[in-house]
């Protein structure tokens, strides 16, 4: 699935709004440690639609540990982001495009 620059724009500006809203949500938590988990969430459930997320998390934690960069999250917090945004890409894969919110 393709997706236009205004759609990840949209995507990030929704995730960077609510972060803080979230149960894991640690005060002093910075969003740009979560703009990767939620990304690998999504884009996974992108591409593995079929499959339920406890088939795909081992994936996303080898994925995780390989490409955190410079994110201070551990995968014990990241993976609540990962899961959270592979819940909600479930709306972007059907085509419901309002997300939950």
């Amino acid at each position: 699935m393709h997706r236009t620059k205004s759609a990840v724009g949209t995507y990030r500006r929704n995730w960077r709004e609510r972060f803080t809203e979230e149960p894991y949500y640690t005060e002093g938590d910075r969003y740009e440690d979560y703009e990767g988990p939620y990304l690998a969430g999504h884009e996974a459930r992108i591409r593995d639609n079929a499959r339920a997320y406890d088939q795909v998390e081992a994936e996303l934690h080898r994925d995780w540990e390989a490409k955190r960069g410079t994110s201070s999250l551990s995968w014990s917090k990241a993976q609540h982001a990962v899961k959270r945004a592979w819940e909600n890409a479930a709306d972007f894969v059907t085509g419901d495009d309002t997300h939950k919110r």
